[in-house]
Parts: structure tokens; C-alpha cells; sequence
């Protein structure tokens, strides 16, 4: 295929895939979380400017946590609308599909397309909480945009490493800072696992003997600086000191023991599909890039072992396992003898009817389950516009990955029934 061609399949790709996106956040309306980032941490009122947002955030790490680039993004959407954040969120997942290809690819190799539809397709076929990771807005905000804003330093080391746009001037070179700097406040075990694989390929490098630019142990430090204003946030420590019924040695054991489980549950299909890659490659003699592979699963692991360090585990909180896991596969993939046009286009044509259906699925099902939860909010609105005191609402469950379940309580001062209240005017009681 010439080289117009792939830039003509690989545009077409990405443009479908945005589409799609766009659509599915279309279909999936504010929920759980959405409805108190839509009002400021300072004064409890309506988001109504930038100001008000900033102000929200600075009382947001002083009493909840530090994760605030990640809430600043999901409070401005808030503030800007909802139409907003549907297009900014297909582009973005879009723009992670092509960080993947960039931490993927071999330096010779452009416009092939087959890696992105492969990545998109593990990620929309095989992440089972995809619709809270990828579709609702305050998930959205903390593990798309985190993981993709988390990745940047990985980005630049490759640039550096191989004469990209780092490995040049001075001044090129010295931006590296203030992006790390927010690469490392953004999400707690993502930001980590990133920061910690880039420090052993630093330790690595040093015993190699190989020149370390002076800007890049700065940029690692920015990044450490980053992830530590997220860490140390008062409302981190606020949260930790809630009551548990363990010991603190068990709640650790205990904490390992659900990051192996989910170790095993979501980095399975990657792992086996990069193992089987791999034993084609030996066979084949291919060299691989083994370095650049140790870093992107040093990065994995890293960033699902430091959740161990966290209260609360949560299935999205994986979202970076899987992503570096991807570009794992497809590095392997990359490193291996390319097929043939025919075979390329018979395999890539395949994927494509895969991921069509796997759409049209999707849509259905958040269009459903956004429906349904739509029923109960215009309930809400019509109790608030007669002046009922009270909104009678019923909870929304989950059928799919690509939705989120919306669980209301019978109490209407229980959260989210608070939130929800707040918002539409009106007491609610979930039944």
C-alpha cells in the first residue's frame, strides 16, 4: 500500500473512532460524582467562572485529595457543558490511542493504521469498566485524561532516545519540566508506576555508562515534585485516617492480595497475546526492543503494585495497567517481520467488522441505560417545576461495560441523594 494510502486509511481510522466516541458520550448523561463537581468546594454554590473553579480546587486538596488537574478538568467541563466534553473526550481518546502507537512504533514505521484499530479494540472490547473509565465525566477526567496526561514523560524519553523532537536544542529540551511537572499531579498510581519505571531506566542508564542529560534528571524531578504535591494534599491524609477494622499490617496484605487478583484479571488477555508474540519472535530470531519492553511493563506493574498503598481500589484504577500493557503487545507486534499487504489488509478488514459490531453493541447499550436514567431526571425536574417537596426516583443498574451503575438511596439526606437535591431543587428518595 503507498504511502498515500496509509495516511488516507489511517485518517479514516481515526476520524471512525471519534465518531464513535463522540456518540457514546452523547448517550451517557451526568452522573453519581457529576453532580457535586458541578458546584465549588469553596462555597457550595453553582461553578460560575474559572475563578470559581481554581478557588473549588484549592478547598477540594485542602479537604478531599490531591488529584487536582484531573478535577480542575472535570469541573471546567462541568462549567462548560456537558456538548463540550463530549467532543474534548473523543478527541482525547483518541489522542491515547495514538500515544500508544507513539510508545509503540518502530522509528522507521509511520501511518500504519493496524496498531491503532488493534489498541482500540483491546481497549473497547476487553476493559470491563470502559464506560466509567472512558465515558462518564468525572471517571473520564481522572483515568483518560490522567493516564493520557501520566504517559507524557514515557513520550519524552522515547523522543530523547531516539533523535525526536527532545533530542534536540536547548530550549526544546528544557519543556520537558513543566510537562512532567503536571504528568506527576495527576493520577496517584498511574503518575507513580510512570515515575518509578523512568527512575530504574535513569539507575539502568548510569550503570551503562551512558551520558545523562541534565534536563532529563530535572524533568524526572519535576515529575517526582508533581507526584508529591498530589500525595501530600491534606485530604489525602483526611481520608487515610478513617477508621478500619484491620490492623494496618493485615489491610496491607489484604490490599496485595486484590491488586494480584485484579493483576490477573486485567492484564490477562495483553499478557497472553505479548507472550505469544514473543515466542514468535524467538523463533523467528526478531530482534526486539527487550530495554524499551522492561520499561513499559515496569510501568505496569509499578502502577498497579503502588495502589497497595491506597484506601480505596477500584476496578478504573487499572486503566494504566492495561494501556502500557497495550502498547506492550504492539511493540512486540512492531519488532516482528510485517505481513504481507494482502494478509494486512484480509486481518485488518477483519478487526474492522469486530470493532463495528462492538459499537453498534455499545450504543445500544448506553443509549438504554442513558434513556432510562434520563426518565428519572425529567421525574426531578417536573416534581421541582410543581414545587412537590419530594421526587420519588429509582436506581439505574449497569448491564454492560460501557455503562455505570446509579444507585440511589431511600434517605433523601444520604449521598448521591444529597447531590442530586441539591441540584434539581427537590428532596430525593430512591426506591
Amino acid at each position: 500500500m503507498s504511502v498515500g494510502r496509509r495516511r488516507l486509511v489511517f485518517a479514516l481510522l481515526l476520524v471512525s473512532i471519534a465518531a464513535l466516541m463522540f456518540a457514546l458520550n452523547v448517550h451517557t448523561p451526568l452522573m453519581m460524582d457529576d453532580y457535586d463537581y458541578s458546584f465549588s468546594w469553596s462555597t457550595g454554590e453553582r461553578l460560575n467562572g474559572l475563578a470559581a473553579i481554581v478557588s473549588s480546587q484549592a478547598a477540594h486538596y485542602r479537604l478531599w485529595g490531591g488529584r487536582s488537574v484531573t478535577h480542575f478538568l472535570a469541573q471546567l467541563f462541568l462549567y462548560l457543558g456537558k456538548p463540550v466534553f463530549n467532543l474534548a473526550n473523543a478527541l482525547m481518546y483518541v489522542l491515547l490511542l495514538l500515544e500508544i502507537y507513539a510508545l509503540s512504533k518502530r522509528k522507521e514505521t509511520a501511518w500504519d493504521w493496524r496498531p491503532i484499530l488493534l489498541a482500540h479494540l483491546l481497549l473497547f472490547a476487553s476493559v470491563e469498566f470502559f464506560g466509567v473509565a472512558f465515558l462518564w465525566l468525572d471517571g473520564a477526567c481522572n483515568y483518560l485524561w490522567g493516564t493520557a496526561l501520566a504517559l507524557v514523560p514515557l513520550l519524552i524519553s522515547r523522543s530523547e532516545r531516539e533523535g525526536g523532537f527532545f533530542d534536540c536544542d536547548a530550549m526544546r529540551s528544557w519543556l520537558a519540566l513543566p510537562l512532567c511537572f503536571l504528568a506527576g499531579w495527576t493520577n496517584e498510581n498511574t503518575a507513580c508506576g510512570v515515575l518509578a519505571a523512568l527512575f530504574l531506566l535513569l539507575v539502568w542508564d548510569v550503570i551503562r555508562k551512558r551520558k545523562i542529560r541534565l534536563w532529563r534528571a530535572a524533568s524526572l524531578a519535576a515529575q517526582a515534585l508533581g507526584v508529591a504535591v498530589m500525595l501530600l494534599a491534606p485530604g489525602n491524609f483526611a481520608r487515610a485516617g478513617e477508621p478500619s477494622s484491620r490492623t494496618m499490617i493485615i489491610e496491607l496484605i489484604y490490599r496485595a492480595a486484590v491488586v494480584c487478583y485484579c493483576l490477573l484479571r486485567y492484564a490477562g488477555i495483553p499478557v497472553l497475546f505479548a507472550a505469544i508474540a514473543v515466542l514468535t519472535a524467538i523463533r523467528k530470531k526478531t530482534k526486539l526492543r527487550v530495554e524499551w519492553l522492561c520499561v513499559l511493563g515496569a510501568g505496569a506493574v509499578l502502577s498497579a503494585g503502588a495502589l497497595v498503598g491506597s484506601p480505596q481500589i477500584a476496578d478504573r484504577s487499572f486503566t494504566a495497567l492495561i494501556v502500557l500493557l497495550t502498547a506492550m503487545l504492539l511493540t512486540v507486534m512492531a519488532d516482528r517481520k510485517p505481513a504481507s499487504d494482502r494478509r494486512s489488509v484480509y486481518v485488518g478488514a477483519a478487526l474492522v467488522v469486530v470493532c463495528v459490531l462492538a459499537g453498534v453493541y455499545a450504543l445500544g447499550e448506553v443509549r438504554a441505560h442513558g434513556s432510562a436514567w434520563m426518565q428519572q431526571v425529567a421525574a426531578m425536574e417536573q416534581a421541582a417545576a410543581a414545587g412537590d417537596d419530594v421526587a420519588v426516583v429509582s436506581s439505574v443498574p449497569s448491564s454492560s461495560r460501557y455503562t455505570m451503575d446509579i444507585v440511589l438511596s431511600p434517605e433523601p439526606s444520604v449521598w448521591p441523594n444529597s447531590s442530586l437535591g441539591k441540584y434539581y431543587g427537590v428532596r430525593i428518595v430512591g426506591e
